[in-house]
């Protein structure tokens, strides 16, 4: 059934991955089929971790290997990124695509690796959209679509009318062609987002220091934009200089000409 789901670029890296040696494991996690003609529902999992310093790029690595466990066939890691900080605020983000099927089981198991390091889950949120009367309107164009193809293409073929008539079928045809491609890759999305499940992961380590981090830390990063404004005032006087030697004399010799002029013009004997 989930082969039928998946799009054909996950068929492929299914494919072509290397037999999963932790079968087992995964067997664990299985549940029922869905009903193909229920309700279609795409789910979204959204996770933020609080860490303890310096245990980031463990939780991660191990989050890591559970997706990885699962073959690419069930899991897919569409981002990665991981942000060390200067001061002990590392950063991560792990986006996702699990098996709907899995995706409960596997969410409880995220939070096992940062319990054990001593972290815990500052949020968790579990997002539905039924996409049932999408899918259903998306049948509806391919079959009426498909109809109006094949009955084109007969029309071409038995070359009947004119030959103004058959160019305008051939016009249309390619023009229901690239509706019908419009329309599969449309289905094959809805098809994917209720096969997979988007889960985007949070990590945000706290800094050593306790509950006086954040002030020592805004204190930090303070200085650090004092510096950067310095340095910029510093790189607008070292700019400026050569403009103010040439500059500044010139100013100076007309203002002593303009106080010239005054005084030699109230000094001139009125007729």
């Amino acid at each position: 059934m989930i082969r039928r789901l998946l799009l054909p670029t996950i068929l492929l890296l299914a494919a072509c991955s290397a037999p999963n040696q932790n079968f087992e494991k995964i067997n664990t996690y299985d549940v029922e089929e869905p009903d193909p003609n229920g309700p279609q529902i795409a789910y979204s999992y959204t996770l933020d971790y609080r860490l303890e310093p310096d245990t980031l790029p463990g939780v991660h690595q191990a989050h890591l290997k559970l997706c990885h466990d699962l073959t690419r066939a069930r899991c897919i890691v569409m981002e990665d990124s991981v942000t060390n900080g200067e001061h002990g605020d590392d950063r991560g983000n792990l986006r996702l695509l699990v098996d709907a099927r899995l995706a409960p089981s596997f969410d409880r198991r995220l939070g096992t690796p940062v319990a054990a390091s001593g972290g815990a889950l500052q949020s968790h949120s579990v997002t539905a959209e039924d996409v049932t009367r999408q899918v259903i309107d998306v049948e509806a164009q391919l079959r009426a679509k498909q109809a109006l193809s094949d009955r084109l293409l007969k029309l071409i073929q038995t070359g009947g009318g004119s030959v103004g008539d058959l160019v305008a079928a051939e016009k249309a045809f390619a023009q229901v062609q690239q509706e019908l491609d419009a329309a599969r890759s449309q289905r094959a999305d809805l098809r994917r987002r209720v096969a997979m499940s988007e889960m985007r992961i949070g990590y945000t380590v706290t800094p050593a220091g306790g509950i006086w981090s954040p002030v020592r830390l805004a204190v930090a990063r303070g200085g650090d934009s004092f510096a950067v404004s310095a340095a910029a005032a510093i790189t607008f006087v070292i700019a400026a200089t050569p403009w103010l030697v040439i500059v500044g004399p010139a100013i100076w010799l007309l203002i002593l000409g303009w106080r010239r002029f005054r005084r030699w013009r109230a000094a001139r004997p009125r007729a």
